[in-house]
């Protein structure tokens, strides 16, 4: 069967590679741990001030 016709050859390729990729992560995101909101409205203001301060820091910056 070719490789095209197969919908997990994805993972039949992956598995064959075996090779373990390093992916960049964000550096100076701010850590904030699980919330709960009572509105999609203190939800949206969160998300704004977390914006705010990755902005204010310089914006995202990717470290491999």
């Amino acid at each position: 069967m070719k490789y095209t016709d197969n919908y997990n050859a994805k993972f039949e390729i992956w598995a064959k590679e075996s090779k373990v990729r390093h992916m960049p992560t964000l550096a100076n995101v701010p850590r904030f741990g699980w919330k709960k909101f009572s509105s999609y409205e203190d939800f949206n203001a969160w998300k704004k001030s977390i914006v705010d301060q990755i902005a204010l820091s310089g914006g995202a910056k990717w470290t491999s």
